[in-house]
């Protein structure tokens, strides 16, 4: 199981977990999610969720996914943080030394990108919130600029840009799904 998640090899895990592998252990006593977190294999990281992994099982050191995923390699993997937090990995999850995953990003020093990622979270009183304000706020703004545009506030549609009409003329649902992919994790 190790190598095929160190490997992102998604069709070999799902394999080894027909054949009975444990979705848990892998390693040294972490689980085959923190190996994936570790080594930013999101796919493997959605196998092994979608097959049952405990998204906030500790190590030794009370490590979860999320601590080792912000400090992938020493930099942090914000994609992957996401991918966690979207699936219900704990904020205040806290080390044997008394670290939560923003507190050990920022005692790793090497990238602050993935901690204030996570302090932008936990100020927007977590997941859900963080992903649904940004939301809000667009949608506020496109039921509004119709009514700007017909009041001559903006520029005429003819001189607006493509991506600019697309953000007034899509409709709802899809533009909906357009917000929650800009939002979401990538490279998945």
């Amino acid at each position: 199981m190790y190598y095929a998640v160190l490997k992102d090899w998604c069709q070999a895990i799902k394999w080894l977990l027909k054949k009975g592998a444990g979705v848990e252990l892998c390693s040294r006593s972490r689980t085959a999610l923190q190996m994936a977190a570790i080594y930013g294999c999101h796919r493997a990281a959605l196998v092994l969720l979608d097959a049952g992994a405990q998204i906030d099982s500790v190590d030794h050191d009370g490590r979860t996914a999320l601590h080792f995923a912000v400090g992938h390699f020493g930099a942090g993997n914000v994609t992957m943080c996401k991918l966690l937090l979207s699936r219900g990995a704990s904020l205040d999850a806290r080390t044997k030394s008394g670290r939560d995953p923003e507190a050990r990003a920022r005692y790793l020093g090497a990238n602050t990108t993935t901690a204030d990622f996570l302090a932008a979270v936990r100020a927007a009183g977590g997941w859900a919130g963080y992903v649904d304000a940004p939301r809000k706020e667009l949608l506020a703004l496109r039921r509004q600029l119709p009514s700007l545009r017909e009041r001559g506030r903006a520029a005429p549609s003819s001189s607006v840009r493509v991506h600019e009409r697309l953000f007034v003329e899509v409709p709802d649902d899809v533009f909906v799904h357009a917000v929650a992919f800009w939002r979401g994790p990538r490279d998945l």
